[in-house]
């Protein structure tokens, strides 16, 4: 198991950054790698790299998988030393390790395995191995290329790999040097950007969230720290395109999704752990809002424009809503330095002994008897207090996505069920009123947009009236959570 970090380094921050390494007599290699898979890259769709490279004058055969974040990496290398003429690829070099003969099998079958040269890195590396409490951490400073019949692209990254010792002092020695050099943290390998220019793309599909399973032996901590882990591997990946500048719209929708999950989870959550910054949620909150403007624009175009469209002949076209600033934004250090700290906190090795289940019934119902508080009333509350409702409703949509594992399946499956159709409603009650600003935005220059807020401003009461309608149906009987535990 590789435990690494891998960070974007700025090219005005090269020459100093080599400097450092050089001033501690650093070494260097040259490395020429050659990657390969299927015709149809079975093995980059399921995040698995064989490569083979040239490490000065010997050879290296590599295996590498995904493991259960983005610090850690299944690694298995053959070295083959010196050769007389270069080596050809040679599964069955791995025909004594278990882990990656199970991990070819699921991915390859039985059948041969057909694969075929993709595309190359040739690296310039210089490497140190630091000395920092009581772990020793490589250092390696890549500056090169990679390189695919048709095109190229520039390698200048750092990483710091963890030779011995613990991925906490990992972490805290990465994160003298972000603040140094201005790396910026980028989960993706040379293995998936060689891959993506291989095949003439700019960026893998926007990471969704994956189902997290707890353990109700696990204590209140131990759980947090799954929850934390499982929303940093959604943010991360996404985070990642739109730092580089290759995102899509939806990574920045996965961005903002895996944004609100985490941040639900550390503000209904963290009274499981004395050892949650406080600060993490506002920060998460502020990348949140950094994101929205683009993406809101992008909501308004799926969900409101097509049903005015409906009842007029105007085509509706929203100015850009483009914002350089993003990629600065998921790039800068105190981005970077945040994602490290969330980080530790995952391998931290704190562990109070809070009982799982009693933790997760009072989070669930704190939150759940103020949704019910809410709907009582919901027709008196003032619009930004109806909002609310709707940021509570969601959280407690992700909380209990975080912990259903924990209960019954259908109980879970009836409860959400019935949470569905009010965040729909509410959703786009909350729609209208971001379309309503957006089209003041346009008047000046679109007067069509006159009527389109005409038509907002008429359809956000009867909206409302129906999202009520729904809260209505949730009751103090719907909990399945057991209160008493």
């Amino acid at each position: 198991m590789e435990i690494e970090l891998k960070f974007q380094l700025p090219e005005s921050k090269k020459k100093s950054a080599l400097q450092t390494l050089n001033k501690l007599k650093a070494q260097k290699i040259h490395l020429q790698a050659k990657y390969y898979d299927t015709p149809e890259r079975l093995l980059a769709k399921n995040h698995v790299a064989i490569r083979l490279r040239q490490e000065g004058d010997g050879w290296v055969q590599t295996f590498k998988a995904a493991s259960k974040n983005h610090l850690q990496r299944i690694e298995e290398d053959i070295v083959l030393g010196k050769c007389e003429k270069e080596p050809e690829l040679d599964l069955s070099l791995y025909q004594h390790n278990q882990t990656v003969q199970s991990v070819l099998q699921d991915i390859l079958g039985d059948a041969p395995a057909n694969l075929q040269l993709q595309f190359q890195t040739d690296v310039q590396r210089t490497y140190h191995v630091f000395e920092f409490n009581h772990s020793q951490i490589e250092v390696c400073l890549d500056d090169g290329e990679i390189l695919t019949g048709k095109d190229q692209a520039k390698i200048c990254e750092v990483e710091f790999e963890l030779k011995q010792g613990s991925a906490q002092d990992l972490i805290e020695f990465a994160q003298t040097w972000v603040g140094k050099y201005q790396l910026w943290l980028d989960v993706r390998s040379k293995a998936e950007r060689g891959n993506l220019l291989a095949m003439e793309k700019k960026s893998s599909p926007a990471t969704k969230a994956k189902s997290l399973k707890l353990d109700p032996n696990l204590s209140a901590e131990q759980a947090l720290k799954l929850v934390i882990e499982n929303g940093l591997n959604h943010i991360l990946p996404n985070a990642a395109a739109i730092a580089g500048g290759v995102a899509e719209a939806d990574h920045i929708h996965q961005a903002r999704v895996g944004l609100r999950r985490l941040r639900s989870a550390l503000k209904h959550f963290s009274n499981w752990s004395q050892h949650i910054n406080p600060a993490w949620e506002s920060e998460l909150a502020d990348i949140f809002r950094a994101l929205g403007q683009s993406r809101d624009h992008d909501a308004i175009q799926d969900s409101v424009i097509p049903l005015i469209k409906e009842v007029c002949d105007f085509d509706f076209a929203l100015s850009s809503s483009s914002d350089p600033e993003i990629a600065t934004r998921l790039s800068n250090t105190q981005t970077t330095q945040l994602f490290l700290s969330l980080l530790s906190f995952i391998y931290s090795e704190n562990e109070a002994k809070t009982k799982l289940s009693k933790q997760v019934a009072k989070s669930l119902s704190k939150l759940y008897h103020k949704i019910l508080k809410d709907a009582a009333q919901f027709p008196e509350l003032s619009i930004e207090q109806q909002h609310r409702t709707r940021k509570r409703v969601k959280q407690l949509r992700y909380c209990i996505d975080f912990t259903a594992g924990l209960y019954p399946e259908k109980q879970v499956q009836q409860f959400l069920d019935k949470l569905q159709p009010i965040q729909e409603y509410l959703g786009f009650y909350n729609d209208l009123f971001v379309a309503e600003q957006i089209f003041q935005q346009q008047i000046s220059e679109k007067p069509e947009f006159l009527f389109a807020l005409g038509w907002i401003k008429a359809q956000q009461p009867h909206v409302a009236k129906k999202a009520n309608k729904k809260l209505q149906v949730l009751s103090h009987k719907d909990i399945f959570w057991d209160e008493e535990r």
